[in-house]
């Protein structure tokens, strides 16, 4: 094997061992700082200097615009992370582009590009993930709600309450709601209307214009007004409604799973076989690659890929 191929693979292997000391050393309780009074000066000095690099980033219009769509993508990376994640991905990226025999400042242009297009791929791809994962802690936020408007009555101490009961949940989706609550509860001490504000933070949080699970609960929240008991009893059956509804969505989802995977293998599978029996026979692959038989196939792989599309939507949940 060469050496320009040894390269990358070497960079490449030195960053993951680099990355998997680090954890391991975090997980273990083992300082991973030098040694030497003057060596730790430096480690702490090149820490902070780092750190205020970040947060001056994360501070920027572009770093918040980048958290914003890391929040919508549910990436728990801060922007500043991101951007290092994406370094990271894009050193081993372009030193394996140079190996292969491209000018050094197209390959670092090249692998910047790559990483830069699939950050922004995988961001827009994943940006609903923010209103799913509001519908999930919905549950959550109903039944804080609930107790703490039973309890105090009030519907700024409710929200101030349920937030800090959310923070200290051991619930999955508890983060979520706990966001979602100490914004409102950071509009409620600007002096906003406990239920508008909590309206606001799930339109925020959300960022969908379509109606979801948590709006539903910030609509009947805000009939606290008129008569708090029954809103909380109200919220209380509302998170049974949710909980037993998402129990349903995931037995329906279980039942079609096989479906929708079978959508996708078949077709998988009879393109697999297809490429196997004609680059077995030079003849056979000559004749489909030319001109009668080409376009046919052509209009075939459209046909099944759109019916691959339909069946998943058709079964989509």
């Amino acid at each position: 094997m060469s050496a320009t191929v040894l390269q990358p693979a070497a960079l490449a292997c030195f960053l993951s061992a680099l990355l998997l000391g680090l954890r391991r050393a975090e997980s273990s309780g083992v300082d991973p700082r030098p040694v030497g009074d003057r060596s730790v000066r430096e480690f702490a000095l090149s820490e902070s200097l780092a750190a205020r690099a970040a947060r001056r980033y994360d501070r920027t219009p572009a770093g918040v615009r980048l958290a914003s769509r890391l929040w919508s993508a549910q990436i728990a990376f801060s922007p500043s992370a991101w951007r290092a994640a994406q370094l990271l991905v894009a050193i081993p990226l372009g030193t394996m582009i140079v190996a292969i025999g491209a000018p050094p400042a197209i390959g670092v242009c090249a692998a910047m590009s790559i990483v830069r297009g699939g950050g922004s791929l995988l961001l827009q791809v994943r940006r609903h993930r923010a209103r799913d994962a509001l519908d999930a802690a919905a549950p959550l936020v109903a039944r804080a709600l609930a107790i703490e408007l039973s309890t105090w009555g009030s519907g700024a101490q409710a929200i101030v309450r349920a937030a800090d009961r959310c923070r200290t949940s051991s619930s999955r989706s508890a983060s979520v709601a706990a966001r979602v609550l100490e914004s409102a509860a950071a509009r409620v001490a600007l002096g906003g209307e406990a239920g508008d504000a909590l309206q606001r933070a799930v339109q925020g949080a959300s960022r969908s214009r379509t109606a979801t699970s948590a709006a539903v609960v910030s609509d009947i929240f805000a009939l606290h007004l008129h008569d708090a008991a029954a809103t909380a009893a109200a919220l209380e059956r509302l998170a049974g409604a949710l909980d037993d509804d998402r129990a349903v969505r995931r037995e329906a989802r279980a039942t079609v799973g096989d479906v929708r995977m079978s959508a996708i293998a078949v077709p998988a599978i009879a393109a697999a076989t297809g490429v196997v029996l004609l680059s077995s026979d030079p003849p056979a692959l000559a004749a489909a690659l030319s001109v009668p038989l080409l376009p046919v196939l052509g209009i075939a792989v459209v046909v099944v890929a759109a019916a691959v599309v339909g069946v998943r939507r058709l079964v989509a949940l």
